[in-house]
């Protein structure tokens, strides 16, 4: 999603996204939550968009084939000895699934024969290479989830609640049949986003999380609310939080049951809203936009936070005020890969700075998103600092 990620990019450094109104103070949590298990040190997360990862590769210089070896690879490549990362994180959606869906509709299903002579070189080679995995009966993402868990980390899948990028590689039936259960008729302005205020859509979206639990071996799932920040057409901040928190509650619900099925515990962490770069994310805006996090987490339902910026990195997360409304479980800082502008990355040193700045504002460790993305630039693609990955974090 290269061309999107311009796009999105331009949009955002020309426009301000506005903020709901300020309501009363959050309702108090419930007294009674559960016992929630000792939380393991995590030094870094490792986020997977499970996208360029099925295009390219270590010395690529553009979109290749991708077979097992090579997915192993992308494991190796960040959970290698000496390594800091603990956890990983590997993306299944965006709006579509990414694998064969019986509750959704697969990325690039509904695609015409015109509209995919058009994608660009990358979105045909991963078409390629997942159809082959998928037709070979080999499930790629269950490859990687089951590689990092034999390397002795901690393996998550991570769900996009309201993708808002919009190609048509990325349209479902769901949009298609609901046109208005969408936020807007703009791109990256809600178009291709689902309003959370319809009993309808949350219910859809549990469903789309219960079959991805279901169908993979994960040691939990991440709620990714950051991608993208907009989830309610209208209502008050506490009608707005009080359906966010059943979908919420429902999800642990669920994780609780697969979980003492399989005999162990599957974690649910959260990765807040921010405010498209507007303004730093806050406990206080990300409960107007429908977030309350920190009673996620005093009901027991949330077993870590990881806080970001949204596509920019500014050096500037406010993690003490997280750390002062949450203090029962670990939050995470998480870096951008780019500042926008001149090199596409940031330098391992600029990833030792940043992550030094975290840890002084007492970030329990580091979250990375998009750390890869060096690799998508064809002619001009580059390696991403792996070597920064046994620096980082506590």
């Amino acid at each position: 999603m290269k061309h999107a990620r311009a796009l999105l990019a331009a949009f955002l450094l020309t426009s301000l996204v506005a903020l709901p109104a300020a309501e009363p103070d959050p309702i108090e949590p419930k007294p009674d939550a559960p016992a929630r298990p000792a939380s393991r040190a995590r030094r870094v997360l490792y986020n997977f968009d499970g996208d360029s990862c099925f295009f390219s590769k270590a010395g690529s210089k553009g979109p290749v084939p991708v077979n097992v070896d090579d997915l192993k690879t992308l494991m190796a490549e960040v959970a290698y000895d000496g390594s800091r990362v603990d956890t990983i994180l590997v993306c299944i959606n965006a709006q579509v699934m990414y694998y064969p869906t019986k509750v959704g509709t697969m990325r690039g299903a509904l695609s015409t024969p015109e509209e995919r002579a058009k994608w660009p070189a990358s979105e045909k080679q991963r078409f390629a290479n997942l159809k082959a995995f998928f037709d070979s009966n080999v499930d790629p993402y269950a490859v990687m989830l089951s590689e990092a868990r034999r390397r002795g980390r901690e393996a998550l899948l991570t769900f996009r609640m309201n993708d808002d990028h919009g190609n048509d590689f990325l349209q479902t039936q769901f949009k298609r049949d609901h046109p208005d259960w969408r936020l807007g008729t703009v791109q990256y302005q809600g178009r291709d986003a689902l309003d959370f205020g319809r009993a309808e859509v949350r219910d859809y979206t549990f469903r789309l999380l219960e079959e991805a639990v279901r169908r993979y071996d994960c040691d939990g799932l991440e709620l990714d609310f950051n991608r993208f920040p907009n989830f309610f057409k209208d209502g008050t901040t506490d009608e707005r939080v009080a359906k966010m928190n059943s979908l919420v509650e429902r999800v642990r619900k669920m994780l609780d049951a697969v979980g003492t099925a399989r005999g162990r515990r599957l974690l649910l962490s959260v990765r807040p809203p921010s405010n498209y770069g507007r303004t730093p994310p806050t406990p206080e805006t990300a409960r107007l936009l429908g977030c309350d996090v920190p009673a996620w987490v005093q009901h027991g339902w949330v077993d870590f936070v990881a806080v970001s910026e949204f596509l920019f990195e500014r050096g500037d997360l406010p993690i003490e005020a997280w750390k002062t409304a949450i203090t029962a479980v670990p939050v995470y800082g998480g870096i951008e890969c780019t500042r926008g502008g001149g090199q596409k990355n940031l330098t391992a040193a600029e990833y030792r700075r940043a992550a030094t700045n975290l840890l002084k504002s007492k970030a329990d460790g580091i979250y990375l998103f998009n750390f890869f993305t060096s690799r998508e630039e064809g002619p001009n693609a580059y390696e991403p600092p792996f070597e920064v990955l046994q620096e980082l974090g506590r």
